[in-house]
């Protein structure tokens, strides 16, 4: 099982809004650490390199070292969907392929698969 949770959507979406003009599909790799990625755009010119520790997250927790394909484009979308005061929890369950992504509002339940 995989869960981390963002305090505040809006950091996760500066990042995802920040690459997605570079690279269209990423490998997150997820370890009892934090999360890492790196990228290369289409023509081999720029890299994209991303770690976040585990402290970096409000809540987190992982069972084993997994690996996560990404469309980024996809994310993108799913992102926009959420307001800059959300919180974001990012979940991956133990038998499942599928990243949930979770915002969360004091009034509101959103849920979102890819």
């Amino acid at each position: 099982m995989f869960y981390a949770k963002f305090k505040e959507a809006n950091i996760f979406k500066k990042l995802i809004d920040s690459i997605k003009e570079l690279v269209t599909d990423v490998n997150l790799d997820i370890s009892f650490n934090g999360v890492s990625m790196q990228a290369m755009d289409s023509s081999h010119v720029a890299l994209v390199s991303l770690c976040l520790s585990y402290d970096d997250f409000q809540d987190y927790r992982c069972d084993k070292q997994m690996v996560l394909g990404l469309n980024i484009q996809q994310v993108s979308k799913i992102l926009k969907c959420c307001n800059n005061e959300d919180s974001l929890i990012l979940k991956v369950d133990e038998d499942n392929n599928q990243i949930h992504f979770v915002f969360e509002d004091e009034s509101k339940l959103y849920f979102y698969n890819l």
